[in-house]
């Protein structure tokens, strides 16, 4: 949950940002999910969000310039939607999906 000044984000609004901003980038296959939980975490600390994804890749995808792009697009989501300062988005590859 986001806290403002007079209201409150729930985490799930926090999260479809998220998915939102990342199904924007070409060259992502998906977000890993295991059985009990999806790969996107969110906290809060002073100096903003500090968010962190598990994703998947297809296969071609420059990688440097794949995450590159998902940071940013996070980044400027969550800001301009929620007016909520993100400190740092961290991105683990946890696979190369083929598209076939």
């Amino acid at each position: 949950m986001i806290e403002a000044e007079g209201y409150e984000v729930d985490k799930k609004v926090t999260l479809g940002l998220i998915k939102k901003a990342v199904g924007q980038v070409e060259g992502i296959h998906g977000i890993k999910r295991s059985l009990f939980k999806e790969g996107i975490k969110v906290k809060k600390s002073e100096e903003g969000l500090a968010i962190s994804l598990e994703l998947l890749i297809s296969e071609g995808g420059f990688v440097p310039q794949i995450v590159e792009e998902v940071q940013k697009k996070v980044k400027e989501e969550i800001e301009k939607t929620l007016g909520t300062k993100v400190a740092k988005v961290d991105i683990k590859i946890r696979g190369i999906k083929s598209s076939s």
